[in-house]
């Protein structure tokens, strides 16, 4: 992959920051919305100890960056196209969802991620930098796998009342993208999960792991198994997923510690 340049670093940021503030109206008053929501921002931003309401026009890099975002935003969001992408790719704790078909997948039964390695619960907690999160109401698993060099950490449930169940926990950034699914956000459902936002998908989905660098590790395509439970902590976010339904799969959640 080609290195990005410090601006379009910038421009993302921005982005991102911007993005959490907007409410989308419809699309007839999307540009005018978009400059009303960062110029309120703007506003909006507490003041910290020394600085006053001009600080904002002392940093013209940061105006600058601004005047670009709204202007890539307005251009975007003006074209169907740009609205397609906007509509079409949700990101949510680590895991970015496209809507439409995935890659082909792997012909082989159970593939699987970068450099795999099977070990013990204990073992696998001394080779990440993240909490190791177990659900009581599953209790241990029958197996652990850590992944990409610690990045991924996999606990494996083959004996449960609702069949084959796997979590996979991985360090909860919001920057960083671990795994791609494919499918229709018509089966995407807002949940809570000691007290924070989760997301429920109902039905086999495509999913793809993405490595450290951004690419797709497309050995490691697969269509998931039954429902699929997405949730993060502070310091963790992680998947659920197997043959069970909400009502389970939040239980199970909640036990997590």
């Amino acid at each position: 992959m080609t290195e990005r340049s410090g601006w379009l670093d910038a421009v993302e940021s921005e982005l991102r920051a911007a993005g959490r503030d907007l409410e989308v109206p419809p699309a007839r008053d999307l540009t005018v919305a978009v400059q009303q929501q960062l110029e309120g921002r703007a506003l909006r931003r507490p003041q910290r100890r020394g600085l006053g309401v001009g600080t904002l026009h002392r940093r013209p890099g940061r105006r600058a960056v601004l005047v670009v975002v709204a202007a890539f935003l307005a251009a975007l969001i003006a074209a169907p196209q740009g609205r397609a992408v906007i509509v079409h790719v949700f990101r949510f704790a680590g895991v970015e969802l496209r809507q439409g078909p995935g890659p082909v997948r792997s012909p082989v039964s159970t593939p699987s991620l970068p450099g795999e390695r099977p070990m013990s619960l204990e073992q696998a907690r001394h080779q990440v930098s993240f909490p190791i999160l177990v659900p009581a109401a599953l209790s241990r698993p029958a197996e652990v796998v850590v992944s990409d060099g610690g990045r991924v950490v996999s606990l494996i449930y083959r004996r449960t009342p609702y069949g084959l169940v796997r979590m996979d926990e991985f360090a909860g950034h919001v920057d960083q993208v671990y795994f791609e699914k494919f499918g229709h956000f018509g089966n995407a459902t807002e949940v809570k999960v000691n007290g924070r936002n989760g997301l429920w998908l109902k039905g086999p989905q495509e999913l793809v792991y993405v490595t450290r660098d951004g690419t797709p590790a497309i050995a490691s395509a697969r269509l998931t198994t039954g429902n699929t439970l997405i949730w993060s902590t502070p310091r963790v976010a992680l998947r659920l997923e197997g043959n069970l339904g909400q009502i389970a799969a939040l239980a199970i959640a909640d036990s997590a510690h």
